[in-house]
């Protein structure tokens, strides 16, 4: 057995590659634990790629939110685009009327 982290008992089975949990004078490889963790982070990674079509939805979000990023992306953009304009107009207006 190779230690990985002898403070938190983790150790790796050389001949299987799996990883488990060490104790005293005992080593047990079990991955139950570690597959839940990965299961719960490959749900998470899935969810952000998700995340980059405007036409899907989160998995935690209400039913039948599907396309509402490309909405809330419309809007956002459209609300700076009005900001930076109104901005442009008035810095213009501003020039014009201090010379």
């Amino acid at each position: 057995m190779l230690v990985i982290n002898e403070k938190y008992g983790v150790v790796l089975d050389p001949d299987s590659l799996k990883v488990g949990v060490s104790r005293a004078g005992f080593y047990k490889v079990n991955l139950a634990p570690i597959e839940e963790q990965i299961s719960v982070l490959e749900t998470a990674v899935d969810d952000l790629f998700n995340c980059l079509d405007p036409q899907s939805g989160f998995v935690m979000s209400q039913p039948h939110r599907e396309g509402a990023l490309s909405k809330a992306g419309f809007v956002t953009m459209f609300v700076f685009g009005v900001i930076f304009g109104v901005l442009a107009v008035a810095l213009v207006l501003f020039k014009l009327g201090g010379a």
